[in-house]
């Protein structure tokens, strides 16, 4: 009986534990399916310069979805990229998009401030209690050099 009660924890906080990085944004869904191809388009957007953020508001191609705003790609303090919608989930604004200042994303409207230095996009200033939207980044390294896809 003790046996069955620790297996039903175990799978509890296992199904919680996996939470949607995307679950409870108010920034609406949208479908985001992009390629930076590193090598060849950005040879310095690489995680030796250290640093670095990279907006996206058009889309090159017709099949590109860029998501609701736009897409705040950037290499964080862990050496990873990582991707999010530059929608400010406080004023919900497609036009007015959330801008990159050092460490920073913030929001020209209601100045709310998301940190990105860890790759979470948490709100460090205002009062929203939500995250930017984040996006799946995977990396393929091949023959012809870097490349990022992001997903949602």
């Amino acid at each position: 009986m003790k046996a069955r009660w620790i297996f039903i924890l175990i799978t509890l906080i296992g199904l919680t534990s996996c939470e949607d990085i995307n679950r409870r944004s108010p920034v609406p869904y949208v479908p985001v399916s992009y390629t930076l191809n590193i090598t060849s388009e950005y040879p310095h957007f690489v995680v030796d310069n250290g640093y670095q953020t990279m907006t996206i508001t058009q889309r090159r191609y017709e099949y590109d979805n860029i998501g609701y705003a736009g897409l705040l790609v950037w290499i964080a303090m862990d050496g990873q990229y990582h991707a999010a919608d530059l929608c400010c989930p406080h004023c919900l604004k497609k036009n007015q998009p959330v801008e990159v200042e050092g460490l920073y994303a913030i929001c020209p409207i209601c100045d709310e401030h998301f940190d990105l230095s860890f790759g979470f996009a948490y709100p460090t200033q205002g009062v929203t209690k939500d995250p930017l939207r984040q996006y799946r980044v995977s990396r393929n390294e091949s023959f012809t050099g870097l490349s990022l896809r992001i997903i949602n």
